[in-house]
């Protein structure tokens, strides 16, 4: 039977596309499926959740069933007319929400939405008290809500129009719970202090076990790092259209499953349910025949832009029942004067040597590598941002830097010798992973990265240092120095520039750049044979290669960011719970990983050289 009820997390699908919703009722698989897991521990939203909990003691777990009228029926038996309810769920016809956190003073409902979102309280009051509208609300008339917020509020609307619904003689208040990000941590390592529980006698008629704060909850309520903010002119703005649209879902899902129709435009690009295997796929039935295309339109770089943003190119051609790569015409990638920007010119060297399938160089790749300063040090950063800090002094969602991997080619025609550094202790990484990383790379050569993730964490870092007396302080001079030097250098801005391979499409990750030299450069694959490995008789990528280690039972692989970040959490869990061997496995995972993104910068650049000679 299905599930007729449409939830808070449905109506947030299906605000991003109606048809969604279907799909997700009906259980089709997406793309997000598998990094689910790794989502939990990577965000510690859950931790957020728990942190909320503890400043409301009297609080009581209701409704924590996956039955939805046994949790409204328990939710409703505790309801007295003062009281807290965490879980409190409620129905109204074919809509429900669960309230994260429901405090009851007679007709009064306090209505707390819990979110794992960035919030600085400072800076809020300081808009208001300038007479300006809130973080929620653009600066400039009208001051309508800022697109980033709007699923957060849209949320809670729905949640305030159930309760409207079931309590019509009430006054609801709501409000967003989150971390303030202008609150520095007080505790260290206040993200050990909470455990995984579950909250009924029958784990198996639980959702998933939820987390709690296990220690003295009265140091963090001197010390709050969450702030809540009252939402009710914000709700109030929403709440007809909410309801408005609540009523469409609700009836695609009574009284039966339909599907809602959606225009097919550049939306679609990143549709999680744009899976390639299996009979239920969502995107191909949204797409039928267009969906097969070869090359899509939609792996255009920047496809919505296509033409300028007013123009809608790629939309009206996909009306048309257009969905080719080569069916945008080149002539129209232009401004009206008939000039071209930097994205301009890349669609059409991505549309032209697609047409011709060639591998594409500028003129000009040559000068950017010789610009290159020998020491060459191709450098990558794991960082994390958690919402819970781990060290005092840091603030939620600053940014933790606990790896780097480095590869360092001294000398033209010289081998590229690895390095690394990889937090071991419990103790405040920044001062360590500078260090290290100074040690290595010194004060010449260049620094060849991806990307601006690097300067931009070692930016961050640098403000930490600056508020550290002693080595942190030092520390923080030579990263000044480093940042004003010039020597970090950017290689997708020189692949963004000078260079294009068909395997790539409209994208220039790393993985992407490297894989598609991978696929197409016997002589990369034979100078790294560690990470050559065929399935089925075609080449997987090196992330793909990269040897899984048992942990627990489990073959364990990281081959990307979010998985790095779980690692590492699960690294430091099992160091200070003294199980070395466990940790150690972790370690081995993260090593490799980062190692490979240094190397794969090296494999790209290698490529380049051999182009370039070419070319000469």
């Amino acid at each position: 039977m299905h599930d007729y009820y449409l939830t808070k997390s449905d109506f947030k699908v299906a605000q991003t596309c109606p048809t969604k919703l279907y799909y997700r009722k009906c259980g089709y698989p997406t793309l997000a499926d598998a990094d689910e897991q790794l989502s939990l521990l990577a965000d510690q939203g859950y931790l957020v959740e728990a942190l909320a909990r503890t400043f409301y003691p009297d609080g009581r777990w209701v409704g924590y069933h996956k039955d939805v009228e046994s949790a409204a029926w328990e939710t409703m038996e505790a309801l007295t007319d003062n009281c807290t309810l965490f879980e409190a769920t409620f129905i109204s016809g074919n809509k429900m929400a669960r309230v994260d956190i429901l405090v009851r003073r007679g007709d009064i409902f306090e209505l707390i939405e819990v979110k794992a979102a960035s919030f600085n309280r400072q800076e809020n009051d300081e808009r208001i008290q300038q007479g300006k509208p809130n973080l929620f609300r653009t600066s400039r008339p009208p001051d309508g809500i800022i697109s980033k917020w709007q699923p957060y509020l849209e949320d809670v609307t729905y949640q305030t129009s159930i309760l409207q619904d079931v309590f019509p003689r009430a006054t609801i208040v709501p409000y967003l719970l989150m971390p303030d990000t202008s609150r520095p941590c007080r505790i260290d390592g206040l993200h050990r202090r909470f455990a995984m529980r579950s909250h009924h006698h029958r784990p198996e008629e639980t959702l998933i076990p939820a987390s709690e704060y296990v220690e003295d909850p009265r140091e963090i309520r001197r010390n709050p790092l969450l702030v809540r903010v009252n939402v009710a002119a914000e709700v109030e703005d929403l709440l007809p259209e909410v309801r408005r649209q609540s009523e469409v879902y609700v009836n695609s899902l009574i009284p039966a499953l339909k599907r809602v129709k959606t225009p097919l435009s550049t939306a679609c690009r990143n549709c999680e349910y744009r899976v390639t295997d299996g009979e239920l796929r969502g995107f191909h039935e949204c797409w039928g025949e267009l969906a097969d295309v070869k090359p899509h339109i939609l792996d255009l770089y920047y496809v919505s832009e296509a033409g300028g943003r007013k123009e809608r190119l790629a939309d009206n051609l996909i009306a048309q029942g257009k969905a080719g790569l080569l069916d945008l015409p080149e002539k129209e990638l232009a401004r009206k004067d008939g000039t071209t920007g930097e994205r301009a010119r890349r669609q059409r060297t991505q549309i032209q040597y697609t047409r011709s399938n060639r591998e594409w160089a500028s003129d000009e790749l040559g000068t950017a590598l010789d610009s290159f300063t020998y020491p060459l040090h191709f450098v990558d950063f794991e960082t994390c941002t958690p919402a819970i800090p781990h060290y005092r002094g840091m603030r939620p969602y600053d940014t933790l830097a606990f790896q780097w991997s480095c590869h360092t080619v001294s000398h033209p025609g010289a081998p590229a010798r690895g390095s690394a550094w990889l937090q071991s202790g419990d103790d405040y990484p920044h001062a360590h992973f500078v260090g290290a990383l100074r040690r290595q790379v010194g004060d010449t050569g260049s620094i060849l990265v991806w990307a601006t993730h690097e300067a931009s964490v070692l930016r961050q870092i640098q403000a930490q240092l600056s508020e550290r007396e002693g080595e942190g302080s030092e520390l923080a001079v030579w990263v000044g120095r480093l940042l004003d030097s010039g020597r970090i250098i950017d290689l997708n801005q020189i692949t963004l520039k000078h260079y294009f391979h068909p395997h790539m499409s409209g994208r220039t990750s790393l993985k992407v750049v490297a894989d598609a030299i991978w696929q197409t450069n016997p002589g990369i694959r034979a100078r790294f044979p560690q990470y050559l490995r065929e399935d089925e008789e075609a080449l997987v990528s090196p992330y793909r290669a990269l040897h899984p280690v048992t942990i627990g039972g489990r073959d364990i692989s990281v081959i990307e960011g979010l998985g790095a970040i779980a690692a590492y959490y699960q690294m430091m869990e099992r160091t200070a719970a003294n199980a070395t061997l466990e940790a150690e496995r972790w370690r081995a995972l993260l090593l490799q990983y980062c190692e490979l993104d240094t190397l794969a910068m090296v494999m790209v650049w290698l490529h380049w050289q051999e182009l370039t000679r070419q070319m000469k």
